[in-house]
């Protein structure tokens, strides 16, 4: 995580209302967005797959990343699928380490 704290290039924002993705995009001119998948609730894989349905038409320049369940194979399956539809450009697991996810993001 230190290689991104000192990358003066790469800002990390927050935004925990997904209804907000966009205006967040937008404001912060993000080149990608990374979005948590829960294991139940709200934000679930179908929520979470017709947001980058959205955001990929409303800010086409924003690469997208799904954080998904690893434990979940049907999430882990249409993770795979988004990725080949590219309807999304990469996914990691929760248990991915920061370091990797970092890097991940940006290779976005």
């Amino acid at each position: 995580m230190t290689k991104v704290q000192n990358d003066p290039g790469f800002q990390l924002c927050y935004e925990p209302d997904y209804a907000n993705a966009d205006v967040a995009i937008r404001r912060h001119l993000a080149a990608g967005a990374l979005l948590e998948v829960t294991e139940d609730g709200e934000y679930d894989m179908d929520f979470c797959l017709a947001l980058c349905t959205w955001l990929r038409e409303a800010t086409p320049d924003c690469h997208l990343m799904l954080m998904c369940p690893e434990n979940q194979q049907e999430a882990v399956n249409r993770a795979i699928a988004a990725k080949k539809q590219k309807l999304i450009d990469d996914f990691v697991f929760y248990d991915v380490s920061l370091d990797y996810l970092a890097a991940s993001l940006q290779s976005l």
